[in-house]
């Protein structure tokens, strides 16, 4: 019984065993199936990390080929930066420049109206000498004019007597056959108005010798006046050989061109000409440019347009006296050129001797201005145009051969030639409000 009950127990423990060993076995496997479900997981959660990696990879280079773009687009917007400041500096530069050369400008301008101030007194003193000389030479001219009146009254008194005595002489011959007592009453009116010849004879020969002296005292004063000032004959004055040799000067008119206009330039550095166009330098500096040929007869108008690449405007136009001579760096009105010069101011206003008369119109870029003048009348005359406009302001008395000229200041201006030429007639016709001042005399 105890066999059997240990075969049992041992038969039960092995039953148990195999159940148990089936139970682990189970278990193994339940153990095993989770741990290959693991593994699958594993192994996709792998791949989706390799994956995510791979694209963040891929967004990390995209990323850094953005950053390299943005640091290279930096680069590029600081470089530009650079050269705008540089740009900028290089601006201010210039226009303090223009600011310094502005400045310098406006106080060699002051110190030349002082110099016309200390000149006025001066002119003034010699002004009232010339008026004191013109007034003893007008008196003296009277004279002269009242003795010349003089002289020809005796003369046609002469005449008078002589067509007189004529007639009693034909008279005398006709009644030749009348009575011995009326010849001698004709004898004795005869020998009366010889007398009478005579004494005119001696009146003459006293005036002519009173007309010599006043002559001579007129020649003197003229020598005087003129060295004080130049004296334009006046046309009653003139021989009638000068009159004649001017009429066939002023009939001779040569065909002129602006192809014709030679450059006189005071200095090089500054301006320079190029075909019909006058250029100035890239820097300021005063540049005043005369033209060839010298204009002495007829009616010739001149004219351009001013071009201005700056901010500061400064620029002329006029006429001058062919004895004239402009120098480097300087103003055309400087020197002895105020009283040999009329210059039309880029503001409107014209100068000569004295201050600047305000008026014309300003001078405007692509606008024509032009100088017209009229060498066949006397007084001779000048005349400006703005577009083909009279101008108001005009100049009478103008010397017998003058040059047109132009001037510039400002770096990198020009003058363009469009006119040169003669005209039949006179384009100034006289506008409403126009005043007309006199060459050789202070202008106020």
């Amino acid at each position: 019984m105890e066999a059997e009950d240990h075969a049992q127990i041992d038969e039960q423990e092995k039953v148990d065993t195999i159940s148990e060993l089936d139970r682990l076995k189970q278990e193994m496997d339940q153990e095993k199936n989770r741990a290959n479900i693991a593994e699958q997981k594993m192994k996709h959660a792998n791949e989706i990390a390799l994956n995510e990696r791979e694209l963040l990879i891929k967004e990390i280079n995209q990323l850094q080929s953005d950053n390299e773009k943005v640091l290279n687009e930096r680069n590029l917007i600081t470089e530009e930066r650079n050269r705008l400041q540089n740009d900028n500096e290089k601006v201010l530069s210039e226009r303090d420049q223009e600011r310094i050369d502005k400045e310098k400008y406006k106080s060699e301008k002051d110190k030349l109206k002082n110099k016309k101030k200390t000149l006025k007194t001066e002119k003034e003193q010699l002004s009232k000498k010339v008026n004191e000389l013109e007034m003893k030479n007008k008196q003296l001219s009277v004279e002269i004019e009242q003795e010349k009146q003089q002289k020809a009254k005796a003369l046609a008194e002469i005449d008078k007597l002589k067509q007189d005595n004529n007639k009693l002489k034909l008279k005398e011959i006709q009644e030749k056959k009348k009575a011995q007592t009326e010849l001698d009453k004709q004898k004795s009116k005869t020998n009366e108005s010889q007398d009478l010849v005579k004494e005119f004879q001696q009146q003459i020969e006293t005036s002519q010798s009173k007309v010599t002296r006043l002559t001579t005292e007129n020649q003197q004063l003229t020598a005087e006046l003129s060295k004080l000032r130049p004296i334009t004959t006046p046309p009653r004055q003139q021989s009638k050989s000068d009159l004649r040799l001017q009429q066939i000067q002023q009939s001779v008119l040569p065909s002129l061109n602006p192809n014709m206009l030679v450059g006189i330039n005071s200095d090089n550095q500054y301006a320079y000409q190029e075909g019909l166009k006058i250029f100035h330098a890239d820097k300021f500096g005063k540049s005043t440019v005369a033209f060839n040929p010298i204009i002495s007869s007829g009616i010739v108008r001149f004219g351009g347009i001013f071009d201005q690449r700056s901010s500061f405007v400064s620029f002329m136009i006029g006429i001058a006296d062919s004895s004239a001579i402009f120098g480097s760096d300087l103003d055309p009105y400087e020197g002895e050129n105020e009283k040999k010069t009329v210059c039309y101011q880029q503001t409107g206003e014209i100068s000569h001797i004295g201050g600047d008369i305000p008026g014309n119109s300003e001078i405007q870029e692509n606008k024509t201005v032009s100088c017209e003048v009229n060498m066949s009348i006397i007084p001779r005359t000048l005349t400006f145009f703005i577009d083909n406009q009279e101008q108001p302001l005009s100049v009478t008395n103008i010397p017998s051969s003058i040059r047109f000229w132009i001037f510039l200041f400002d770096k990198n201006s020009s003058f363009t030639i469009s006119r040169f030429e003669n005209i039949k007639q006179s384009s100034a016709k006289g506008i409403k409000g126009s005043r007309v001042f006199e060459w050789g005399t202070e202008w106020k």
